[in-house]
Formats: C-alpha cells, sequence, structure tokens
C-alpha cells in the first residue's frame, strides 16, 4: 500500500487532559467576550458621512432647475479670462409634437444653382407619381434625387440658434427639438433630355378628333389636361414643359387646357388650307399673305379659332410689316407637313410613288426638294429604285437609347449632322446631344476620315 509523505505533521491521538480542556474553554470565553464589547462600541459609534455629491450632479441639477448663475460659474471654470463669452445658454428639450409623423423630414443636399434658383425666389417642387423616383424641379431644370438611408437619427430644431446680445447676467433660452430625419437625399446633375414620352402618352388619350363636333361638343371644356396636371406626371420644370410643347402639335384651348392634334384632323385641315391656296379667287390665303381672318372665313367650324392661330405661330412666319394680323406660309413647312399625313401610316414607300402623291395633294407651282425632308423621313436605294421611309421623331421611340437603337436599325451608318435633327424634340441643346453620341456610340471611319456612327454601346 502506498504511502503518502507529507512534510505536516501527523495529528496526535492522545487524550486531552481535562486542565488543557478547561484553559481552552476559558480562552473561548474571553475571545467571545472581547467581541460582544467590540460590537458594542461599533453599535454606539456615530454614523459614517455619505461621500460628497459629484460636480456633475450638481450641474445637472442646477440645469433642471434653471439655475443659471452656477450653470454658467460651472461651465465657464476653464475660461475666466473670456469676457466675451456669452452668457446666454440654450436648453434643448423634445417639443410634443416630436413623435407625431409629421414632424419626419429627409435633408437634401442641393448644389449652387438650386440655391441660387432659391435666392431669385423661383419655385422648388419635387415631382413624381408613387411608383417615380422623385425629382426636384426649379423654374427651368429638373434634378434626380438619389435617397441614402442612414442608420443615425438627426434631431432637427427648426428655429436659428443665433447669437443674441450677451446679458450680464447669465440666462437660459429654450429651444425644442420638433423635428427628426432618418435618411437623406442628394441632388444628381440636370438631366438634358426632356421626358416626351409620358407627355404625347397623356395628351394622345384625348387628342382632338377632327370629327369632334359630332361626338363630343358637350364634353369640350372636360377635354385635355392643365398645365399642373401635366407637370405632376411629366416630371419636369415649367420651362422645360413648354419647350416640349412648342415641338408638338399641341394646342391650348382657352379654358387652359391643352390637347393633342391627331394626325387625321392635321391631314383634314392642311388639305382644306391647300385648296383655299389654289384658289385664285380667294385672295386673303396665299403663300406670301395669310391671315387669321381669312382662314377663320374659310375653315368649317370643326377647327377652332386656337387652332388656326397654332398653325399661324408654329407652321408661317409674321410680315414684318407692322401689321398683327399677317402672315406668309414658307412652302417647305407645308411640304413636310403633308410628308407626314402621307407616310406616318404607311411607314414607307417607294419615292416615285410618294412623290406622285406629294404632288396632287400640294397647290400646283409647289417645288420638291428632296433636302426638304431632313428630320422627318430618309431616302434609301432599294432594289427596285429609291425608297422613302418616315422617322418622325413625334412617332419615334421616346427614350434616347431606343430612338438611337431604332436609327441603327434601319440605317448601319451616321453621321453626327444626320442624326441630330431626330432628337430635336428630347434633348435640350445641340452640346448634350453630340456628348451623349461621343459618349454611347461606336463608331468608325470612312475612307475620306469621316467619322461614321454605327450602334450603341
Amino acid at each position: 500500500m502506498n504511502r503518502f509523505i507529507t512534510k505536516t505533521k501527523t495529528p496526535s491521538n492522545k487524550k486531552e487532559t481535562p486542565q488543557k480542556r478547561l484553559q481552552t474553554g476559558t480562552s473561548r470565553n474571553e475571545s467571545t467576550n472581547k467581541k460582544n464589547d467590540s460590537e458594542c462600541n461599533v453599535q454606539a459609534t456615530p454614523d459614517v458621512q455619505t461621500k460628497e455629491e459629484s460636480l456633475m450632479s450638481k450641474l445637472q441639477f442646477a440645469i433642471r432647475n434653471n439655475d443659471a448663475q452656477f450653470t454658467f460659474d460651472t461651465l465657464s471654470t476653464n475660461r475666466p479670462f473670456d469676457n466675451a463669452m456669452n452668457k446666454i445658454m440654450t436648453k434643448v428639450e423634445f417639443s410634443s409634437s416630436f413623435s407625431d409623423p409629421t414632424s419626419e423630414f429627409m435633408l437634401l443636399s442641393v448644389d449652387e444653382s438650386v440655391v441660387d434658383a432659391f435666392k431669385e425666389s423661383q419655385r422648388l417642387t419635387i415631382r413624381g407619381e408613387s411608383t417615380d423616383e422623385a425629382v426636384l424641379c426649379t423654374d427651368n431644370a429638373t434634378f434626380p434625387i438619389k435617397v441614402i438611408e442612414s442608420a443615425t437619427t438627426v434631431l432637427l430644431l427648426h428655429n436659428c440658434l443665433d447669437a443674441p446680445d450677451s446679458p450680464t447676467i447669465p440666462n437660459f433660452e429654450f429651444e425644442s427639438v420638433d423635428g427628426k430625419c432618418y435618411s437623406t437625399g442628394e441632388l444628381c446633375s440636370a438631366v438634358d433630355v426632356l421626358n416626351v414620352g409620358r407627355l404625347k402618352e397623356m395628351l394622345r388619350e384625348q387628342e382632338l378628333r377632327w370629327d369632334w363636333k359630332d361626338k363630343e361638343e358637350e364634353e369640350e371644356l372636360l377635354k385635355g389636361y392643365r398645365m399642373n396636371d401635366m407637370l405632376d406626371s411629366v416630371q419636369m420644370s415649367v420651362g422645360e414643359l413648354k419647350t416640349a410643347l412648342v415641338d408638338l402639335p399641341i394646342v391650348k384651348f382657352p379654358n387652359g387646357r391643352y390637347r393633342y392634334l391627331s394626325h387625321k384632323f392635321r391631314g383634314e385641315m392642311l388639305g382644306l388650307i391647300a385648296q383655299l391656296l389654289d384658289e385664285d379667287s380667294i385672295e386673303d390665303v396665299r403663300f406670301e399673305s395669310i391671315s387669321f381672318s381669312g382662314l377663320r372665313a374659310h375653315l368649317p367650324e370643326n377647327v377652332p379659332d386656337t387652332v388656326i392661330q397654332w398653325f399661324l405661330q408654329t407652321r408661317c412666319e409674321k410680315i414684318a410689316d407692322g401689321s398683327d394680323d399677317r402672315y406668309q406660309l414658307p412652302e417647305t413647312n407645308l411640304i413636310r407637313d403633308f410628308a407626314v399625313v402621307l407616310l406616318h401610316e404607311v411607314g414607307s414607300m417607294p419615292l416615285r410613288r410618294f412623290s406622285e402623291l406629294l404632288n396632287k395633294i400640294l397647290p400646283i407651282g409647289t417645288n420638291v426638294d428632296n433636302a426638304v425632308f431632313e428630320g422627318i423621313a430618309d431616302i434609301s436605294d432599294a432594289s427596285f429604285g429609291k425608297i422613302i421611309t418616315y422617322l418622325g421623331p413625334e412617332d419615334l421611340p421616346d427614350t434616347v437609347k431606343e430612338r438611337m437603337l431604332h436609327l441603327f436599325e434601319y440605317r448601319r451608318l451616321w453621321t453626327m449632322e444626320q442624326l441630330r435633327p431626330y432628337f430635336k424634340d428630347v434633348y435640350k441643346s445641340k452640346m448634350a446631344f453630340d456628348k451623349y453620341v461621343v459618349l454611347n456610340c461606336e463608331y468608325s471611319l470612312s475612307e475620306t476620315n469621316e467619322l461614321l456612327y454605327c450602334g450603341v454601346r
């Protein structure tokens, strides 16, 4: 059996003598008595004072009780010689409306152009429907908004914390936190493209047809859209919308509503005007001199006065002879309008057939040059001869990329000058369009080192 060897002395098995046990008992009694005496002494000792209150606790107590002097003295301890130190201190508290949903805001970071527009008293409006990405519009520009979610809550004080005149006695002023912000927004660069697609889609729903007089005379005042109705949907500034309306066959009626003129309406009206130009007996309707009163006297009632005025202002040129009612009609404008009437339904036809039809409906003596069709149609070669294809911007795809793909599908190679007329209705400036083509289109060089664009990247 193993033994464990230790340095500890093995306890003795000897029995204690009665005398020793008695001494031990006496010692224990003495120890107990001393302990009791000590406890009595401790109980008799007075209570020890609690720890002294901290400076922070005193400061918090002073702020809660509006003790401005103590608060100021404490906060200015490290600046005893700063005589210019403001003695007005601001207490911030949460307003009763802080928890309401109406107190939630979004902070928006803007650039200098928006600040300048605001200083000029321009209206800043956020536009878009529930399914759209919001945009900010000034009077003449549109800025897409990029929303940035944040895990940090920003508290808003709507009152400005301006530095008031410092009194000689410290005092409190009170401000309330009445708003909160969970996200911020950044403005992207102003868009260079007009959203004409949605505009045309809206207005074509209630376009003015040739037979409107028989079907909707009682509802005439209810048809069309007002400016504010269009702005809410198309996400444009007022200036951009007015620019887009100029390039489209849209008429503003006296009730403030805008309506789109259908192809049928324009074709019928142009046919009647061409007949008037052919009549020698009608002297107040000529290419060189045409007036509102002359057209009104010979056109039917289903051509409203506002449509006649639209024709004179958009298709004619004012004669600079001091007369407010005299215009001249350029032959090229009439030719282009009739080309749209003939081609928009069929899409394309042999050039020879097209020329025959066009000469039949144009006034006698009108000369047609094929260059006049630039921007609305294109003439190309086919196995049976030349063919003319309708490419009117009014009826082309509305987005820039889709329209560009459509044109490259029709023809492979284009110069910048050939492409530009087909985008005049969507781009606000020539420079913006040229920049898009250079950055987004593929190109090649011709044998004469001419730059030809051939596709979209």
